[in-house]
């Protein structure tokens, strides 16, 4: 088989497409492959598919997958159809999309292949630039949203994750099955409201819960999308709680500690962490240093005893009675006269619809800082993102979960 045959077979060439030439340059190992158009074939409209006169033809090149250990490229004098309605468009290529300078070929090993390694390896692998894959991502997450659709989704989890240092964040929205739906710039209530868009229509009666964290921001933004109906989507789940009790605990215990003798001071701060801990960890050794602690803490001891009688609420009352337990464990919490920890309840208080429908709806946005966590590891491999659009292009490129394929025939 000539070498003009074999690459018109593996490049699936068929008329008015034909391999005219492959050259081979061993200095530069580098394989050219030249394709032309057969210009006695009628041109068609890119838009309206009719037969129009060609304009002219402009020569464009594209890099495709190495033949051995040769870099190679396909090249072609790629005609312009003058249409008397759309004007003058280049025609589109079967072997490249528009606006690509890589075959789609190509394009489809460097996405199968971010999907098992790192970018920084992929490019150092493919001889490619950043901005290069990071274009090549953005057409694939591109292709991905034009086919997903979202008219099952029940259940929205909202979190925000850095994207640098220095307070910098974007807005991630993701389903309960952990597909990500939406990244948008920063933590605010705009933030969560682009985030909103991408849904249909059907979503505003469709969905059935919204966890979050206790963000004023991400409430207001979903009180204005699904109006009256938030008051009964908005979940705020037993690990936003839990995070606002155990600080609370945390900042009795240094206020208490403050008054002991030093050789005590030095043991409250050793156990510092067992304090934070539920009931069920506390063993041993740290048991009893907690409890004899607990003897001479005593506002430690009682707000680390409503910590734990808050968890058992959650996870030991029914939903009918949680309400009730909720506000008897409310005027304990006042009754206490701990400041730090009225200060944790009066939050606990401003929140409790949105806890009793994570209550009642078992909705929990654990799932959300999962994906978190996978987010910062995926930033880490990568060695950080140049700017923001990047970042949020990669992680629904990793998370999107989409269908990012070249579907149609070649």
């Amino acid at each position: 088989m000539k070498d003009t045959a074999l690459y018109q077979a593996i490049l699936g060439l068929l008329p008015p497409w034909a391999v005219d030439s492959v050259q081979v340059d061993k200095t530069t190992q580098r394989v050219t492959v030249t394709i032309v158009y057969e210009s006695h074939l009628a041109i068609a409209c890119p838009t309206c598919s009719k037969a129009v006169r060609k304009h002219d033809s402009r020569k464009r090149i594209w890099r495709h997958l190495d033949t051995c250990q040769f870099e190679t490229y396909l090249e072609a004098e790629v005609p312009r159809a003058d249409c008397p309605k759309h004007g003058i468009q280049t025609i589109p290529v079967p072997w490249a999309s528009p606006g690509s300078r890589y075959s789609e070929l190509f394009e489809t090993k460097i996405i199968e292949t971010l999907q098992f390694t790192s970018l920084h390896s992929v490019a150092k692998a493919f001889r490619l630039s950043w901005g290069a894959i990071d274009r090549i991502m953005k057409r694939a997450v591109l292709r991905g949203l034009a086919r997903r659709s979202l008219n099952k989704v029940e259940d929205l989890l909202v979190d925000e994750t850095a994207f640098c240092r220095g307070h910098d964040y974007v807005t991630v929205m993701s389903s309960r099955t952990g597909q990500v739906l939406a990244v948008a710039d920063g933590k605010s209530e705009q933030s969560l409201a682009t985030c909103y868009e991408v849904l249909p229509n059907i979503a505003k009666q469709q969905i059935r819960s919204v966890s979050m964290d206790m963000s004023q921001a991400f409430i207001n933004a979903t009180e204005s999308f699904f109006g009256s109906r938030s008051k009964r989507l908005i979940a705020v789940d037993h690990f936003h709680v839990a995070k606002v009790l155990t600080k609370a605990v945390d900042d009795v215990r240094k206020q208490e500690a403050n008054s002991l003798p030093t050789f005590l001071k030095r043991e409250c701060h050793r156990t510092r962490y067992g304090w934070l801990k539920r009931n069920g960890n506390l063993a041993g050794r740290l048991r009893e240093r907690i409890n004899m602690l607990a003897k001479l803490m005593l506002n430690t001891g009682l707000s680390w005893a409503l910590k734990e009688q808050a968890r058992l609420i959650w996870y030991g009352s029914s939903i009918r009675r949680a309400k009730d337990q909720w506000l008897e464990w409310l005027a304990l919490v006042k009754a206490s006269g701990i400041k730090p920890l009225i200060t944790a309840a009066t939050t606990v208080k401003k929140h409790l619809p949105a806890i009793l429908n994570a209550m009642r709806l078992k909705a929990s946005n654990g799932l959300a800082e999962a994906i978190n966590a996978k987010i910062q590891y995926m930033k880490l491999r990568a060695k950080g993102f140049r700017n923001k659009e990047r970042f949020k292009t990669a992680i629904l490129f990793y998370f999107g979960r989409l269908d990012m394929a070249f579907h149609h025939e070649r």
